[in-house]
This record gives structure tokens, sequence and C-alpha cells, in this order.
């Protein structure tokens, strides 16, 4: 990929960046006496025309939807190369393909549930299907493969382990197109954050081997035959399946809490926590896919840090309650 592309791009993202929310804007959230408050200090931000819309403050989950929705259309309109957007839009894609697979079998109504970010169309996608003459869309094969597994075991399981496989298939794809050292240690760590979290859950349900290798993902840094002599034992925080990786560090604080609780809760923030780190590094490119790469995956971790703050001041939650729950911020 040629970086030459990405001078202008990028000039134009760090100005974006200059409005992505800090730290010290979370806290003062954090610590706001209800959601009323919490959405008085977001409303002096680039959410302000969103807020100002909402028909009641619990409908907050429209502002933040909304802006995705914005930032991913802006960021196509300005990428010289899809493939850069795709990378974080594609993990929609595939869930909105998973409820369309579900609606179908189940023959019930879950509009509700689609995240349409990018080009996803979700009417395109029904009538390309039930046109078996039309076999040539991007997501027919999963949705045929999925749906045909299902009619066999009768297992809904099945249908996000296939889903899953092409999921992160096209994402390998799409990182070895790109030919960047970033990209490829986003998709490999990912990776290996995913096939540690499969065997934790495959340890608590008892699962076979054979399941093990079924749903483990290649392509992660830790190779898939080192997962199979861990299923049976209980994995600490300082494990050889994961010592020598990169994120190392942040899965041992998953798993010491894991261990202590038996939730992931904290495991999944060490995974954000991990990519947000992994991406301050490009504050140091000047121009490059990395940069735009790096805008969004810091907007996403911003509007999840919202959506925990603002759900559990609905809720009434504390402030150290939410603090300990909220990811790192980029700037």
């Amino acid at each position: 990929m040629d970086r030459n592309l990405f001078i202008q791009q990028s000039a134009i993202v760090r100005v974006l960046e200059k409005k992505l929310l800090n730290k010290s804007v979370f806290d003062r959230m954090s610590e706001s006496r209800n959601l009323e408050d919490a959405l008085r200090i977001l409303g002096d931000s680039v959410y302000q025309s969103y807020i100002l819309k909402l028909n009641r403050n619990e409908d907050f989950e429209e502002a933040l939807k909304s802006e995705q929705e914005d930032v991913y259309k802006k960021a196509y309109d300005l990428s010289p190369d899809d493939r850069i957007v795709d990378i974080l839009v594609l993990k929609y894609h595939y869930h909105n393909i998973k409820v369309f697979i579900k609606e179908n079998i189940l023959g019930e109504d879950f509009r509700q549930l689609y995240i349409e970010y990018g080009n996803f169309d979700v009417e395109k996608i029904k009538k390309q299907f039930l046109n078996e003459k039309n076999s040539s869309g991007e997501f027919y094969e999963v949705i045929k493969l999925s749906k045909e597994e299902y009619e066999k075991t009768k297992d809904p399981q099945c249908i996000d382990i296939i889903v899953d496989e092409f999921y992160f298939s096209r994402l390998k794809e799409l990182v070895k197109d790109i030919d960047s050292d970033l990209f490829y240690k986003y998709i490999e760590d990912l990776i290996d954050f995913t096939n540690i979290n499969t065997l934790l859950r495959c340890q608590k349900q008892e699962r076979t081997l054979g399941f093990l290798n079924r749903v483990l993902i290649d392509g992660g840094s830790i190779k898939k035959n080192e997962f199979f002599r861990y299923l049976n034992n209980k994995i600490d925080e300082d494990s050889m399946l994961f010592k020598p990786t990169r994120i190392y560090r942040y899965v041992k604080h998953g798993i010491e809490e894991y261990n202590q609780t038996n939730s992931l809760l904290t495991f999944e923030k060490e995974k954000d926590n991990y990519f947000i780190n992994l991406i301050k590094d490009v504050k140091r490119i000047t121009y490059g896919p990395e940069v735009l790469f790096a805008y969004l995956l810091a907007k996403e971790m911003e509007i999840k840090n919202l959506r925990i703050i603002m759900i559990s001041k609905m809720n009434g939650l504390d402030a150290s309650f939410i603090k300990e729950r909220l990811r790192d911020s980029y700037v």
C-alpha cells in the first residue's frame, strides 16, 4: 500500500484527534450526580448535536450510535482505501450475519439487533440469499454453510463458530493486503486474546478437546496445539501459554482476576487497554494508514467508555465503580 496516499488524510485526522475525549472528561462524567449531569458535560463536545435531539436522557444510546455512524461514514469518505476502515467495521458486519441467520432459522424479527455501520445493507443481504441464483454475494457462502450446519446439528452455537471463522479469515486477508507491522500485530494479538478467552470458556463448560480444536482461530502468535494441553489444567497468571507474547502483561492481570472471581470483565478491559496502548505509538508516525486506523480504534474505545458511564449512571452506581471499568484513553 502506498503510504503517500495518506499524507493529506493523516493531517485531517490529526485535527480530529484533538476532539477526542480525555481522561479528565471521563472522570468528571463519572463523578457527576446523575445521568442528566453526565450528559450535560458530554454536551460540550462533538456529541452536542446528537444529545440535543434526544427525547429522553435514557435514550443516550441513540447519540452514541449516531456519532459512531458519522465517524465511520466520514472515514470511508476520507480514506483512499476502504480496507483500513473495514478492519474495524467487519465485526459489525459479521455480527449482523449472525443475527440474519438466526432470524431466518427461527422465523422471528430481530431488526433491533442489527448494527448497520459502513456499507452493510441488511435488505440487500436478505435478497441475495433468498435468490439462490445470486450466489456471488460477499456473505452468501457463510450464510449457506451456517444454515446447513445448523440443520444437521440443531446447535445454535455452530452458527457463531462458522461466522467467526469467516470473520477472522477475512480480517487476515485485509491485513495481508495492507502490509503494515501495526496491522499484523493487531490481528495476531486479537486472535491470541480471542483464543485465550475461548480456552477459559471451554474449561468452564467442560468441553472436549475436539470442540476446542474446532473453535480456536488460526493465525495468532500462540499456535493452536499449545492450547490443547491446558484444557484440563488451571491457567495461572504467569502461564507459559502466553508469557512469551506481547500481550502477557495485560493477560496476566485479566487471568489473575478471573481466577479469583470467575469473571472475564477484567480480561476484556485489559484487552481493550492493550490495543489502546498499542496504537499510541502511531502518534510518532507523520502519515500513513496507521493514523486513520488508530483514530478509529480510539473513537471506538471512547464510545465504549461513554456507554459504561451512561449505563452506570442510569443504574445509580458510584464513581469508583465506574472508574474501575473504564478503558484507557488515547489522548
